[in-house]
């Protein structure tokens, strides 16, 4: 017979406030971007206290990667039928999240810090759409679309960081022509696991 388990100490933490410091939080990432973002300007942003902030998250690493969770549509996985068509529309759907979120400073420029990174590779976005990426490829593998031995990471790697550069460092608009050319370059000479 197992022990019961004891109430939890403290308050219960309120889903509302942590909504809107979720919210505020990337209000905040977007107007000043990661290296300049104050706890304290979304603490007075949402009404409420920096230990309200601290309480659900123990550092702003941790409060943007559940901010950058919370704002990105994860989607479902394409099945267009043909593995460039559903590369596609996986970087689409890439483009269109980060478009979504486009203010001053692109908040998925926060993704190359290493404190926010390791959250989201860990339980958030990008270990949840690099495996909606593995899976297309895999699809593509068993339809004989690609070779056993492709080097699916090298794909996704390519095909996000287009994006990304695209959003983050060029700036310019991530349109379907322009993957669709990228992902046939990368489906007609693949590249290989050595």
């Amino acid at each position: 017979m197992s022990a019961p388990l004891s109430a939890p100490r403290g308050r219960p933490q309120d889903e509302e406030l942590t909504g809107q410091i979720l919210d505020a939080a990337l209000v905040e990432l977007m107007e000043h971007g990661y290296a300049n973002i104050r706890i304290e300007r979304i603490a007075a942003a949402v009404g409420c206290g920096k230990t309200a902030i601290y309480r659900r998250w123990p550092d702003r690493g941790t409060l943007v990667a559940a901010a950058m969770n919370r704002a990105t549509v994860i989607g479902d996985i394409p099945d267009t039928g043909s593995v460039v068509g559903d590369l596609v529309t996986h970087g689409l759907r890439n483009a269109e999240n980060q478009g979504a979120l486009a203010g001053n400073s692109n908040p998925y420029s926060a993704t190359v810090s290493p404190d926010v990174r390791v959250h989201l590779w860990r339980d958030g976005f990008l270990a949840a759409r690099r495996e909606m990426g593995r899976a297309i490829i895999a699809r593509a593998i068993g339809r004989d679309e690609l070779p056993p031995d492709v080097d699916a990471d090298a794909i996704l790697d390519a095909l996000a960081g287009f994006v990304l550069y695209r959003s983050t460092l060029r700036p310019s608009r991530t349109t379907e022509v322009d993957l669709r050319g990228l992902v046939i370059a990368l489906t007609t000479a693949p590249p290989r696991i050595s």
